[in-house]
């Protein structure tokens, strides 16, 4: 399996942006496939192939595996999906795994959860494999009700998992329920972003009780679970506009290895997790409630309207009233 290798550079943090310095800027030098040379990019798609669609914050999509694998001699080089999670379910065939720094070769039925902005990569038994691939924006997976209600986040939603499913009443509800999200996305009815993502909850809550039976014997990598930790503080305190250098206090480490720790999981500086999480978070009120951009802005850490938008536009391309509009003609 081959490394993509597409250099890009990460997002210019400067200009109008909130002022928050950033160690290391170099991009990511060490993924999955020992052979990549230092300074090269993983690619970065919504769909394996297709370019980025980072502006559409309500994507689902699902396809069956070899619709996609027969493009690509069934071998999906390394790379990654910004703002998306994923579920990759092989029900029948051999798959070679490359995840977060690992590889495995499983059977089906097993099931791949992917995280947003986790290096990946398939090989695909040829002809013989039988599955499915579930993609939904992140902004999705952060419905309040939903997320807040999940009891599986820590295993599921915040770092890869590989679960082989056993023969049981489990997989049995697993094979249904995702012959009903593909029969949803297939659909025009009305309500079909939001059963889509119910139902991808459901299929999650199965998993996850398969994955509470199953001994956890794997030691979780450093850099794995450093990147877990700083998540989970960004989502904390992401409105105060902290420089890194609180973060890394926090976590006992240095801003330097931080840096290190970003660039090898997710291939970003700390800044642009952090600038990442605001403009979710923005998309969301925008899109959800009706709330003036001038407030979401203050509930963001933004003293300043036009400042606030002036960085939206910058990382999305529009500004915040540009894309509410263009939301509601959807």
């Amino acid at each position: 399996m081959k490394t993509q290798q597409h250099p890009h550079s990460a997002p210019d943090s400067t200009g109008s942006e909130p002022t928050m310095p950033s160690a290391e800027q170099s991009l990511l030098s060490r993924v999955i496939a020992p052979e990549q040379p230092s300074g090269q990019g993983i690619s970065r798609y919504t769909l394996y192939s297709e370019a980025p669609s980072e502006r559409d914050p309500e994507f689902v999509h699902i396809e069956d595996i070899p619709s996609r694998a027969r493009l690509f001699n069934w071998e999906i080089n390394v790379h990654t999906h910004p703002n998306m999670f994923q579920v990759v379910f092989v029900q029948s065939g051999q798959v070679r795994i490359l995840i977060d720094g690992r590889e495995e070769t499983r059977y089906g039925p097993v099931m791949i959860s992917v995280p947003p902005g986790v290096v990946h990569g398939f090989e695909f038994e040829r002809e013989a494999t039988v599955g499915w691939v579930i993609t939904v924006s992140q902004l999705l997976m952060m419905d309040d009700q939903l997320s807040r209600q999940f009891a599986f986040s820590q295993p599921l939603l915040e770092k890869p998992n590989i679960t082989s499913l056993p023969q049981d009443q489990q997989l049995e509800f697993i094979n249904q329920t995702v012959a009903q999200l593909e029969h949803e996305y297939h659909s025009d009815a009305v309500g079909k972003q939001s059963m889509f993502v119910w139902l991808l909850f459901s299929l999650l809550t199965r998993l996850g009780r398969v994955i509470q039976q199953i001994p956890d014997s794997a030691p979780q990598d450093l850099h794995t679970e450093r990147f877990r930790r700083l998540n989970q503080l960004i989502d904390e305190h992401y409105r105060q506009h902290h420089p890194v250098e609180f973060y890394a206090d926090l976590l006992l480490t240095t801003p330097a290895s931080l840096s290190r720790t970003c660039k090898q999981v997710a291939g970003k500086n700390i800044t642009d997790l952090i600038y990442d999480r605001m403009i979710l978070e923005a998309q969301r009120l925008l899109i959800y409630s009706s709330v003036p951009v001038s407030l979401i802005g203050y509930e963001l850490g933004f003293n300043d309207p036009a400042y606030f938008s002036r960085f939206f536009r910058r990382r999305v391309g529009l500004s915040p009233s540009e894309f509410r509009e263009q939301r509601e003609r959807k």
